[in-house]
């Protein structure tokens, strides 16, 4: 019966020993804690992580059309297949593009509809107004000098623009009035915009200008559409060209021709004085050389102030003799 109880308890020790090894070692064995198991991370690895999304591009401008007054003196009529955008636009759209603007206060811009204003290779045309008075159509002859281009290659040098040569010369249309012309503001292989096609429409006070920016292959599509554009353009009623009025109303200073090379005539004369002034100094006064005019005006000086000093004496002299004789 002992034995039968030692294999007994020797039974249960097999059976408790496991146990208590599975949750740990005892209090003296030589077994060591296993490392617990961390949790697998849910978040997957960065380069599967998924992209933030893109910022939303910008609309284009959808523009407005109809009639749109744009100071006292112009407004606007634009038909239903076109469409006027801001002067903000329109300074954006030549700053994109490096263009100049034109002389005188940026109104706005026309483009065709449907065409985004912000594409590359849109073209568009800037609405500007310069008032500088009455500008007299009997001064259109000097378009026709032989060296005007010269004078617009000149001015363009000043202006820091690039001139190319025109497209097309000059034209002026006396009835309307206005001058039109075309000019390549870029070299052929330069791959943007090269062309820049001005109308110029005379008004009583100032002037009207549509400024159209584009590329050489779209000069059929913009000659074709340069009447339209002119066509939108109304001086109201007392403020067009044949209501100048001679007996209140200002002259201006440019000409027809220098609505073409964007210098009046008072900034030609203001740009040559200088030169004039430099040359004097070196070469000429009063339009002799060199010392002579001082050497004059010494000598005559001379001449006065000796004349002067022996009719003293002679005076001198006289009152001496008067006063012997009394």
């Amino acid at each position: 019966m002992r034995k039968n109880l030692t294999r007994a308890l020797f039974a249960l020790a097999l059976i408790v020993a496991p146990a208590a090894h599975a949750d740990g070692p005892g209090d003296g064995g030589p077994d060591v804690a296993a490392p617990p198991v961390r949790a697998q991370p849910t978040t997957p690895p960065r380069a599967q992580q998924a992209a933030p999304p893109a910022p939303a591009a910008t609309p284009a401008p959808q523009g407005r059309n109809g009639v749109i007054p744009l100071n006292d003196n112009l407004s606007l009529n634009v038909p239903a297949d076109y469409r006027f955008y801001s002067a903000e636009e329109a300074r954006a759209y030549m700053q994109r593009n490096n263009v100049t603007a034109p002389s005188g206060e940026t109104l706005g811009m026309v483009a065709r509809a449907g065409a985004d204003v912000r594409a590359p290779g849109t073209w568009a045309s800037i609405v500007s107004y310069d008032e500088i008075g009455y500008v007299q159509p009997a001064t259109a002859s000097g378009l026709s000098d032989a060296n005007f281009e010269t004078e617009v290659r000149e001015a363009r040098t000043q202006q820091n623009r690039t001139f190319e040569g025109f497209f097309a010369a000059p034209r002026f249309d006396a009835a309307a009035p206005y001058v039109v012309w075309a000019e390549r503001a870029a070299a052929p292989a330069a791959r943007v915009k090269d062309l820049r096609h001005e109308q110029k429409v005379l008004g009583r006070n100032g002037v009207a200008g549509l400024t159209t920016i584009g590329a050489a292959d779209q000069v059929p599509q913009i000659d074709a559409a340069a009447a339209t554009l002119r066509g939108m353009l109304t001086f109201p009623q007392g403020r067009r060209h044949r209501d100048f009025d001679a007996a209140s109303d200002t002259v201006s200073a440019y000409s027809v021709p220098a609505l073409v090379t964007g210098v009046a005539p008072v900034e030609t004369n203001a740009l040559a004085e200088p030169a004039a002034v430099e040359g004097e100094s070196q070469m000429n006064f009063g339009g002799l050389a060199g010392w002579f005019p001082w050497i004059a005006l010494g000598v005559v000086a001379l001449a006065i102030a000796g004349f002067l000093l022996m009719r003293r004496r002679g005076d001198d002299d006289f009152d001496d003799d008067e006063d012997d004789k009394a």
